[in-house]
């Protein structure tokens, strides 16, 4: 399918393996910082005196409206500019801003600091599949792509991990003292705790090798403009409507049980957060990297096989797979059957991140990159992080208005997202074959 005459233009696998070091590194830290709020529920919500719905900003609104509002320049910013200095300074300002939560006495303080992470975190995507598409051939690049997002969930899994572990022992000890700042609160020290390590890794991010552009030089003059994102939505507007619609509904309750899983256990089954942490971090790193991986494979073994529709019809796979064990998960009667099924709805729900990036990838055109995946997470970020975790705090607060039925509120998100999720996949599935045929000429 691809001549080896085309696939060694790409860059040297070593240069190759380290852009997916450093990637993969930078999604681990940026879901460690983006995760952390999920375990620091219980104690923000009781400093502050939130709701349920109030707390939700904080790991929606507060992260993904200024991520959404970032996503196209900064989209435009790696299609046109060296990428390893737009990710490294991405890294270095989300690491800082998370770190700065020592210093936020006030709810809405604390709200603007997430802002700055959410700023910081847009870069990621963007670079990740421009960088990709540029240092792996197009039936070679399932495996990078599920090793790089296999952070996503080591992130998740340390956070859950360390964070539940962190903020229990940190309250006991009453939180800490440092030279020149002063008292640090228990949940502050988290959040210093988390962002600091990205700080080094920036360093790393602007210096390791960037590979030149794939048919650079290629394109028309129209096709360098400003314009040429708008152009490619229009040409494919049939593949990428349902194709992103479907993803905004798969990650509504990734989202929501990424934010809400932690507090529905210990709300339901009466544990602590050290606990709720431990195994909600094993379970995440062990079946959601499986999944990862799953994922990439699939989509690879996919487009070997003639499916030019690969990420797209795994998708399909993978929300109706999900779809049971989300829905039954949070009802079981016992914390070990809760478990047992979670493990099963991650390892098929973390196919999302992989799928994703690999459906926009698959659709976009040299030039536009960039711009087409921060697109995509635009539309993630505004729909997706924002109404996953609220519309399970409205249906908390509003229609079950009970904090001890949260149980109910994600199983009753998972049952009405994952449906129409495999619905308009399916209905992205001709067009995305098409999209691929056309770019293809």
């Amino acid at each position: 399918m691809y001549p080896p005459s085309e696939i060694n233009t790409y860059p040297p696998q070593k240069q190759a393996r380290n852009a997916v070091l450093i990637l993969t590194l930078a999604n681990i830290l940026a879901f460690i910082d983006r995760q952390i709020p999920a375990m620091l529920v219980e104690p923000i919500k009781q400093d502050f005196g939130l709701s349920d719905s109030q707390i939700a900003l904080l790991g929606g609104a507060a992260f993904s409206l200024f991520y959404a509002l970032m996503a196209l320049p900064i989209g435009y910013a790696v299609d046109h500019m060296k990428r390893t200095r737009v990710l490294g300074t991405g890294i270095f300002l989300w690491s800082f801003m998370t770190v700065s939560a020592i210093f936020t006495n006030t709810f809405s303080q604390l709200f603007g600091a997430r802002i700055g992470v959410a700023v910081g975190e847009a870069v990621v995507a963007p670079t990740t599949v421009s960088l990709i598409g540029d240092y792996y051939p197009p039936n070679k690049r399932g495996t990078p792509m599920a090793i790089i997002t296999s952070g996503v969930y080591l992130g998740i899994g340390i956070s859950l991990l360390g964070g539940g572990y962190l903020i229990d022992y940190l309250t006991e000890i009453g939180g800490i003292t440092l030279p020149v700042i002063g008292y640090i609160k228990p949940w502050q020290a988290v959040f210093m705790i988390a962002g600091a390590p990205g700080l080094f890794l920036a360093a790393a991010a602007f210096s390791f090798t960037e590979p030149a552009r794939s048919h650079a030089g290629q394109t028309t003059e129209s096709q360098q403009t400003k314009k040429a994102i708008i152009t490619h939505l229009s040409n494919h507007k049939a593949t990428l409507a349902p194709m992103f619609a479907g993803f905004i509904f798969m990650s509504m309750i990734f989202y929501s049980f990424s934010f809400w899983g932690p507090t529905m256990m210990l709300r339901t089954f009466d544990l602590t957060l050290t606990e709720v942490g431990a195994t909600l971090g094993i379970v995440t790193i062990l079946c959601s990297i499986a999944g990862t991986f799953l994922a990439g494979f699939t989509v690879d073994w996919l487009s070997a096989r003639g499916y030019k529709d690969a990420p797209v019809r795994a998708a399909i796979y993978a929300s109706l797979l999900a779809l049971p064990m989300i829905f039954l998960a949070p009802l079981m009667p016992s914390a070990f059957l809760s478990w047992c099924l979670i493990g099963l709805y991650l390892m098929f729900i973390s196919a999302y991140a992989t799928l994703g990036l690999l459906a926009v990838g698959g659709v976009a055109a040299p030039n536009v990159r960039g711009q087409l995946t921060a697109v995509f997470a635009l539309f993630m970020m505004i729909f997706g992080l924002t109404l996953g975790p609220q519309l399970t705090a409205f249906i908390t607060d509003f229609i079950l208005a009970d904090a001890s039925s949260l149980n109910w509120s994600i199983s009753l998100t998972g049952g009405l997202t994952l449906p129409i999720a495999a619905w308009l996949f399916k209905i992205s599935l001709p067009h995305y074959k098409a999209s691929v045929e056309r770019l293809d000429k």
